[in-house]
């Protein structure tokens, strides 16, 4: 065999394992098959690909490929030695295997039946305030979508009829050829290319999609957005993407949201956070204060002497769990905050309280000074 870099091909280390290996080869061959690439670049990959793995997926020819660089070691016996049987089931080779797994997803090997599709998923962006991702709405979205032509039902022909099954494919779709490689005489199927994969001759196409059996058009639905989602989750829906070019079912529509900022929550998960500055004097004294929630205004009872920073958690006061009756909680954190400006007559008030308060009643002050 020619010395080319098998692992560079395969996209590898020299120090990959067997299944490493396996799993690129794999990855690749979906990628480069002439069924679903159908060009004569990837063809020519895909012979590529099978070369390298023929030699790195057996043991015995990646260690002559390692030293000798020849999978055949310093005999040189000829290339496709092992022949048919030992490309498609050689020890280490295991390409059945492989192509059964990855064509399993269109039809199966040697499947008459037709190829089902997927269409493409569309993605959109939705803005929600803070309000409408806590506690749920309804949002109007219009999108550009590929959608199943309803006059020809997909078929591409005038009201639906004006088509015949294929000759070549006999209506399935797909035909199968027969190719002489380097490993023998090989069987391949195919999509059809006379009637694109599609099992049909289009006698008189139809007038409102052009034969395509598709078209493009503008889709305006109402999105129900559940109460708690959060900055960055996505809402599918599914059948709402586009539809598939030939036969098979709608793609998804992914609607990603972004949650604006709130002037006063902050949000974790399912619970609030808000910062409340009071001032300094409340704190030292207690008292009362009026704050906003999720659920409505709320009076908070602040213990006398509490210190800045103190948390407050006010239970399921917090957003809705996603799809679930539960609720988070509400945390308030207690700042104490000082007067921007001091009078004379102030200054002297507060000069008089802080003589008048035993230094002892500071015990954070108290363990600081002892640690001087």
């Amino acid at each position: 065999m020619a010395s080319k870099d098998y692992y560079k091909i395969l996209g590898v280390e020299k120090s990959a394992s067997a299944d490493e290996i396996k799993s690129a080869y794999r990855r690749l061959a979906k990628k480069y098959h002439p069924d679903i690439n159908p060009s004569e670049e990837a063809a020519n990959k895909f012979k590529e690909i099978n070369e390298a793995y023929e030699v790195l997926g057996d043991d015995k020819k990646r260690a002559n490929y390692d030293q000798f660089g020849s999978a055949d070691g310093p005999q040189f016996s000829g290339a496709g030695a092992g022949g048919f049987g030992d490309f498609f089931g050689g020890a280490g080779g295991g390409f059945s295997d492989i192509f059964s797994d990855i064509f399993s997803a269109f039809g199966g090997a040697g499947s008459s039946q037709r190829v089902m599709e997927k269409g493409d998923d569309i993605f959109l962006n939705l803005s929600l305030t803070f309000e409408e991702a806590v506690f749920g709405v309804e949002k109007i979205v219009t999108f550009s979508k590929i959608e199943k032509c309803s006059d020809c039902k997909g078929t591409g022909a005038k009201n639906g009829k004006e088509f015949v099954v294929c000759p070549d494919c006999r209506g399935t779709g797909r035909v199968r050829y027969q190719q002489n490689t380097m490993f023998g005489t090989t069987i391949r199927e195919a999509g059809c290319t006379k009637c694109n994969a599609t099992g049909k001759i289009i006698k008189e196409k139809c007038d409102q999609c052009g034969g395509k059996g598709y078209k493009k058009v503008q889709k305006t639905i109402t999105v129900k957005v559940p109460a708690g989602i959060d900055d960055g989750q996505t809402i599918r829906m599914r059948g709402e993407g586009n539809a598939p070019l030939r036969e098979g079912v709608n793609g998804e529509l992914n609607i990603r949201v972004a949650v604006l900022k709130h002037k006063l929550f902050n949000r974790n998960g399912v619970d609030i956070y808000m910062d409340l500055y009071l001032p300094f004097t409340k704190l030292l004294l207690g008292g009362k204060v009026e704050i906003p929630t999720l659920k409505g205004d709320y009076t908070l009872t602040i213990p006398e002497l509490t210190t800045s920073g103190t948390v407050m958690r006010l239970k399921n006061r917090g957003v809705k769990a996603l799809n679930k009756d539960a609720y988070g909680d509400m945390l308030v954190t207690l700042k104490g905050e000082p007067p921007k400006v001091l009078d004379k007559a102030t200054k002297k008030a507060l000069e008089d309280l802080d003589s008048k308060i035993d230094v002892r009643n500071y015990v954070k002050y108290q363990n600081f000074l002892s640690k001087k």
